[in-house]
């Protein structure tokens, strides 16, 4: 009777995308149905050594390897977990070279899909969104970055300020529209499924896709929101020993200066005054990437309006549905993200997003005529506190990369010291996707000027050296003593960093 589980768990696994830089296997698990997966998901080493549990491992094989009969993308597709559950232009640029026929071209290749999405997304990375609905396919559309999915627990809950007039159950996506139906984070998959999966743009429910159940909305939902960090830090009780970073936290709290801790409390991204998610308009919608995306992107709302409804670019035109205002993202996952805001315009790095709010467009902005209402000043800072508060963001970035790598290398550990060689293929991808988020810290701590953290990376280096001999190892016994010593490098970088910075990760991390 043992059997059929077990062969289930064998498909399972010769589905998982390949390493990072690889090609990424097709989406093709749709007929087995969410009681199989959790049946399946019983015999998984992460869930039997009870690092996961099952109903997270279910989850995370419908959001990596289910196409609901579509058009063979999965939520991974757009989500990959080897690039922070996003896609950018590095990343698509290797997926060309590697593997052209991925998914996530499938507009270039069936021509009933044609305008699924526009060139602009392998230009720049952004994908087509009929956010304000599919009535008008040719013109009512806009083009945005995705959005990644972690820490989604801390930051999806609405703040009553926005109003409650058509407001969703949950923040998500770029406007904080929420999802169809209720607007609540477990809707969002069936949103999701017929904006981005259907096989052809009528969009029929049983004829371009199928819906997902009840139970596969459960079960994804449980896996999504435990993704990243559940909880949030409290920065007035950090400390960071890079004397710059340092200042740049005191400079990101003070009202004075950058009055960042207002909108981005703690760094994430609920306001400051009700510890919730609050839709604001920056005036980030006045740069957009392109001309050639239907209209301008309004932001939240107008999803009834026949015609546009909202003044974009404030010179009297109404060009764009919406009321301006946009969701408000963690700052902490995002330092890794770039580029910036949802039409990629800001950048290149985090520093280049920073000086978006000394900008006359910011402060002439609904949200900047509010600080200065609350502080009875503009706000104003230095170039000078652009650098420091870029650093201070880069060490809160550059520790949960940190952190998220601890947690895999972790449980390949433990993996290994109970199972030895067996399912290596789990224990191996858990190394390469810490490696993977290794890379990352070394990315957000390289910056010009005053060397950041350079023991931390010198150390994350020598940590990657033993990642890479354990990946080579042939037998359990030489893998253990790689992860061993590769943790111990990993918590003399971690340490470098400072005190108080203490990230609650979920347990979703450790699937793929």
């Amino acid at each position: 009777m043992i059997l059929a589980p077990i062969a289930v768990v064998a498909f399972l696994a010769s589905c998982a995308p390949s390493a990072p830089g690889g090609e990424r296997h097709g989406a093709a698990s749709s007929a087995l149905t969410a009681q199989a997966r959790l049946t399946a998901c019983e015999q998984d080493p992460r869930v039997v050594a009870g690092l996961v549990t099952r109903e997270i491992c279910a989850g995370a094989d419908i959001f990596f390897r289910e196409t609901f009969e579509g058009n063979g993308r999965s939520c991974g597709t757009c989500h990959p977990v080897e690039n922070n559950f996003t896609i950018d232009i590095p990343f698509i640029d290797t997926l060309i070279d590697n593997n052209p026929l991925d998914p996530l071209f499938i507009f270039e290749q069936e021509p009933e899909l044609e305008e699924l999405e526009t060139f602009e997304l392998k230009t720049l990375g952004l994908i087509r969104v009929n956010i304000d609905g599919y009535d008008d396919l040719d013109n009512k559309f806009t083009a945005r970055g995705v959005p990644h999915t972690l820490s989604l627990a801390t930051t999806i809950a609405p703040d009553p300020a926005n109003g409650t007039e058509g407001a969703p159950v949950h923040r998500t996506g770029w406007s904080g529209d929420g999802a169809p139906g209720t607007g609540s984070m477990r809707d969002f998959l069936t949103g999701a499924i017929m904006q981005h999966l259907p096989t052809d743009l009528g969009r029929e429910p049983g004829v371009a896709f199928r819906l997902p159940t009840e139970e596969e909305l459960d079960l994804t939902l449980a896996y999504q929101l435990s993704l990243g960090r559940t909880n949030e830090l409290e920065l007035t009780q950090v400390s960071l020993t890079d004397p710059e970073a340092e200042e740049g936290r005191l400079a990101f709290l003070d009202p004075a200066r950058g009055r960042c801790n207002v909108c981005h409390s703690n760094a994430g991204a609920n306001h400051m005054d009700s510890g919730l998610n609050r839709n604001l308009d920056t005036a980030t919608r006045k740069a957009p990437a392109s001309d050639t995306i239907g209209v301008f992107d309004g932001g939240f709302g107008g999803k009834d309006q026949a015609e546009p409804d909202f003044d974009v670019f404030d010179v009297g035109v109404k060009s764009g549905f919406g009321d301006g205002t946009f969701n408000t993202p963690p700052i902490i996952e995002a330092v890794d993200t770039p580029p910036f805001f949802h039409t990629n315009a800001f950048g290149p790095d985090i520093e280049g997003a920073v000086q978006h709010y000394i900008s006359d467009r910011f402060k002439e902005s609904p949200a900047g005529r509010e600080l200065e209402a609350r502080f009875g000043t503009p706000i104003a800072f230095p170039d000078s506190d652009i650098i420091k508060i870029g650093r201070f963001l880069r060490v809160l970035s550059a520790a949960f990369n940190v952190d998220m790598a601890r947690q895999r290398l972790d449980a390949a550990l433990v993996l290994v010291d109970r199972f030895h060689d067996s399912r290596t293929d789990v224990q191996e991808r858990l190394m390469e996707l810490a490696e993977v988020e290794l890379d990352d810290a070394l990315q957000v701590l390289a910056i010009g000027g005053t060397p950041l953290h350079p023991v931390s990376s010198d150390r994350i280096r020598l940590a990657k050296a033993e990642i890479a001999a354990g990946l080579e190892a042939t037998r359990w016994s030489q893998r253990q003593r790689r992860l061993a010593a590769a943790i111990s490098r990993v918590k003399v970088a971690r340490d470098q960093f400072g005190s108080n910075i203490t990230y609650r990760l979920g347990e979703g991390n450790l699937m793929y």
